[in-house]
């Protein structure tokens, strides 16, 4: 019990006492705990934005559940509009939907949890399968107005009726075994009433009261024959037309009109009328669209999963619907979804991101736990006194360890429970809402235990005995030798797995960080360091002799010093290379992450602006070359299908042409253009020996044994055949559609080759560097007002707004904020233990007449080949990890493209990196200079006689 007591005594005197180099491990457990608190959370909460913003960001039809029948509601077995059966004259009746509409709702109410809370309540619309013509309106300047017919319950819930009223049931003719039986010889020729919507009628040039004849129709009894005019007794306005409703009502909220060369504006639009008036126009030949608006709000990154699982089974299954009437045919619904492949890519981009934050988590990881056994070291170092009298009094090993470990767990379990609390109040306050997990809390609760732990395994007789490293520079324990040959071969065979199988898409993946991925780079970040660490005192000794003919001393005896007592052994090479590793590691991927997002979005526009939707003719081409700010306008038309014959299989392909000669000035600063369009408009020679067509092919064009200069292929298109020369063989050619096989020609060549015209619904556009982009857009959608302008740089900024984007920069950030603070704290306690010894020195030596700038050379020998050695080791892991990470996860969900990029290397924010590193190390040696200079001379003297 006096021994105890004794132990207890001397524990509290020592924390009253000497309580700043324990309160470092403390803080070490506060950041640590911390940081388990927040970042789990933050990450949980971004997957679960990204969700969000996914699915927001797709339009209602490519995520909603959808459903299309050719069968309408309430259709009697055997068909009561069709076949031998007679339909009797009069006004037909309102339809009873609303059992259908019940039965719909059960389906969804019968659907697992989570699928059923992200879908909501059923809606439907039932349309005509063919569309009716009418006569033009000579106002309209339509060529072509045709319409489909559509009946709908919720029309009056989601618009608003701004003339006349909804349709009614009109009175209908009568029909017996196909023949049509008229009341009477004057009567007139029945018609149906219909509602449009304010763009349709203003398209259309109908106006209310309008009654437009001459329809026809496909229908196995002719529209036209039955009711040969419609009359308008509604319009409508829709409010945004591309909201999810009108969106599913297509063709209602605006008409699609078509520019046809040959024919004029062809415009197709949706008329609705009386629900009771479907099945006698269509005869039963309609369609009925059923869907389930989605809504992902409520949806955490742990339920994708489950739900893309739950999605791919409903797709799967067939639901048998009753429509309500007894003699009415059930409708077999086969619900399907765009909604998986949202999951997929979800799934695919939170696989990338968690092997990139873990990457990024196990450097600091591995720091923190050198700068816990430098804090140790430097505990155990200021108790060194007091331990060496209580072992001499009888103390055992263990009872000095739990007396150390005693003192780390309550300064550890104290700042760990106020870091994670703090973490918790962070994140709450910044809205992330994540649930705290069990592994979170026992994260913590290990980062309170690791100073303790920490404390006990460096409290040992033999790790504090002093000895000179240059004496014996070749360690002879059997067990660091073991574990090193361990690390090492882990390393190798980590490297081996990852490289051996190959980028791994997470679309298929679950949840969680694959470990190999987040072991890989440790293993190989600590055999690196390790072997840095074993040719150190070879390097530290030929260092030494190399400056020891020189006259000045600070250089020899700093190398000396470094060979014979390096300060902190190896441990602080451990904690540098892995923050400069982190740094580097962080600044590599970033730059690979968003340049190949640019990279991307640049590719897939293929200039500086990108024009798609109506035809662009010459006319159109001037116009917009006009502009300010315009440089070149390449007209890019779609020749179609061809087939390409000769050196390999015969293939379909895509035929696309261009002038050549403008196409190549508005791409030629696009990456991944090929330079080599000029060649496309180069005319035959005079011999004729040239006559072949010279054509651009990407690889899925060119197949096996094609490539530049190849000869002996034909194009055969639409028009004729023509023999064709490979000028050149690209993965993609930009601008173009992605993934097809495709090939280039030049428009005036192709045309005296096989005479194929094509009309351009495409145009790419080259800016001048001084131009206003958005001055130039706006001119082109004034211009053009129904086409689709592109901007590469307005797509790359719209991905990497994306809540995933957005949390990778800040954990890039935050890590190399980390590996920072890690590396700081690393070289004050390395420098703080080494302060016993270099306070003697300097106290002899500034009797000598040691200047104080001598003085701070000493110190910055101390830490300065450990900080060489770190930038040389991390500056090689900063290739090596991010090529690893590369080379096992796939990383194509973040950037948008086909294609794993290759790692790049930015050279300023490497060049930051490392000064940040040197800043550091700089501020941390100008610290402990100016703290020896404290310590007076005679005082270490009369310390250094009584040793």
């Amino acid at each position: 019990m006096g021994a105890l007591s004794g132990l207890g005594l001397l524990a509290r005197r020592q924390l009253r006492t000497s309580w700043g180099a324990t309160a470092t491990l403390g803080v070490v457990a506060f950041l640590a705990a911390g940081v388990l608190s927040t970042a789990p959370r933050a990450i949980a909460t971004m997957h679960a934005d990204q969700v969000a913003y996914e699915t927001a960001a797709a339009s209602g039809p490519a995520r909603d559940v959808i459903s299309v029948v050719g069968a309408i509601p309430g259709d009697p077995l055997g068909g009561r509009y069709y076949g031998s059966r007679t339909i009797e004259a009069g006004i037909p009746a309102e339809p009873d939907w609303d059992p259908f509409l019940a039965n719909l709702d059960t389906v969804r109410a019968e659907t697992p949890d989570p699928l059923r809370s992200v879908m909501g309540a059923p809606h439907f619309h039932v349309t005509s399968t063919d569309p009716a013509y009418t006569d033009p309106v000579p106002s309209s300047e339509l060529a072509e107005a045709k319409v489909f017919l559509r009946a709908a319950t919720d029309l009056a819930e989601n618009s608003e009726l701004v003339e006349g009223r909804w349709p009614a049931a009109t009175q209908g003719p009568t029909f017996a075994d196909g023949e049509q039986l008229l009341t009477g010889p004057q009567e007139p020729a029945p018609a149906f009433e219909v509602a449009v919507s304010r763009a349709v009628a203003d398209t259309y040039g109908w106006e209310l009261g309008g009654r437009y004849d001459n329809l026809g129709g496909s229908g196995i009894i002719s529209l036209a024959e039955r009711y040969p005019s419609l009359v308008v007794t509604g319009i409508f306005e829709t409010g945004d037309p591309d909201d999810d409703y009108w969106l599913h009502h297509n063709l209602a909220a605006r008409p699609s009109v078509i520019t046809d060369p040959n024919r004029g504006l062809l415009a197709t639009a949706s008329a609705y009328v009386s629900p009771a008036m479907i099945m006698p126009i269509t005869y039963g030949i309609g369609k009925t669209r059923v869907w389930y608006p989605v809504s992902t709000d409520s949806v955490t990154a742990a339920d994708v999963p489950i739900l893309l699982a739950q999605s791919n089974g409903q797709s799967a299954q067939t639901f048998v619907v009753e429509p309500g009437p007894d003699d009415a045919a059930p409708i077999q619904l086969r619900p399907n979804t765009r909604l998986s492949e949202i999951l997929e890519r979800l799934l695919a981009q939170r696989t990338g991101v968690d092997a990139i934050v873990a990457v990024l988590a196990v450097g600091p990881l591995g720091a923190t736990v050198a700068v816990l056994a430098l804090g140790a070291r430097l505990v155990v170092e200021r108790r060194r006194s007091a331990l060496a009298l209580l072992r001499a009094r009888g103390a055992s090993g263990t009872q000095l360890r739990l007396l150390m470990g005693g003192e780390g767990l309550v300064v550890g379990l104290g700042s760990a429970l106020v870091g994670f609390a703090g973490g918790l109040a962070l994140t709450s306050g910044l809205g992330l809402d994540a649930p705290v997990t069990v592994t979170q809390v026992a994260l913590a609760l290990a980062a309170g235990l690791a100073p303790a732990a920490a404390l006990a395994l460096a409290t040992s007789p033999a790790g504090l005995r002093t000895t000179r490293a240059d004496l014996a520079p070749r360690s002879r324990s059997r067990v660091r030798w073991v574990l090193e040959v361990l690390v090492v071969a882990g390393a190798a065979l980590a490297t081996w797995l990852l490289l051996s199988r190959g980028v791994v898409a997470g679309s298929g993946a679950g949840s969680g960080v694959d470990p190999l991925v987040a072991a890989a780079p440790l293993l190989v970040s600590l055999a690196l360091t390790l072997l840095a660490v074993r040719a150190y005192p070879w390097l530290a000794l030929a260092v030494e002799r190399m400056l020891a003919p020189r006259r000045d001393l600070v250089p020899f005896l700093g190398a000396a010093r470094a060979t014979r007592d390096p300060a902190g052994g190896p441990v602080p090479a451990v904690a540098l290379v892995l923050a400069v590793a982190v740094a580097a590691t962080s600044a590599v991927l970033y730059s690979t992450v968003s340049g190949g997002v640019t990279r991307e979005a640049w590719r897939a526009t293929g200039a500086d602006l990108r024009i798609s939707g109506p035809i662009v003719d010459e006319q159109a081409v001037e116009r917009i070359g006009a502009l300010d700010g315009v440089e070149a306008v390449a007209a890019v038309g779609d020749v179609g299908d061809a087939v390409l014959q000769g050196a390999v299989p015969s293939s379909r392909t895509e035929v696309y042409t261009a002038d050549a000669a403008v196409l190549a000035v508005a791409q030629e600063d696009v990456a991944g253009a090929p330079e080599t369009l000029a060649e496309l408009a180069r005319a035959p020679g005079p011999d004729g020996a040239d006559d072949a067509l010279p054509v651009i092919l990407n690889r899925a064009a060119a197949g096996p044994g094609v490539g530049p200069g190849s000869t002996g292929l034909t194009l055969t298109t639409q028009e004729g055949s023509v023999p064709v020369r490979v000028v050149d063989v690209v993965d993609e050619l930009p601008g173009l559609p992605a993934g097809r096989s495709l090939v280039l020609a030049d428009t005036e060549r192709l045309l005296a080759s096989t005479g194929d015209t094509s009309y351009a619904r495409l145009a790419l556009v080259g800016l001048t560097d001084d131009a206003d982009r958005a001055a130039v857009t706006t001119g082109i959608s004034n211009l053009l007002p129904s086409s689709l302008v592109d901007d590469p740089d307005q797509e790359a900024a719209t991905v990497l707004a994306a809540p995933v984007s957005g949390g990778l920069v800040i954990a890039f950030v935050l890590a190399v904020l980390l590996a920072g603070l890690l590396c700081a704290a690393a070289v004050v306690m390395t420098l703080m233990l080494a302060a016993p010894a270099r306070a003697r020195l300097l106290a002899v030596l500034q009797t000598l007449g040691l200047s104080p700038r001598q003085g701070r050379g000493l110190v910055g020998w101390e830490i300065g080949p450990w900080a060489v050695v770190a930038l040389v080791v991390g500056a090689v892991l900063g290739v090596a990890v991010p090529s690893l990470v590369l080379a096992a996860v796939d990383v194509t969900a973040l950037t948008g493209g086909l294609a794993q990029p290759a790692p790049e290397y930015d050279p300023l924010l490497l060049g930051a990196a490392a000064a940040g590193f040197v800043v550091v190390v700089l501020a941390a040696v100008g610290v402990a200079a100016a703290m020896s200079r404290r310590g007076e001379v005679a005082a270490q003297l009369r310390m250094g006689s009584n040793d």
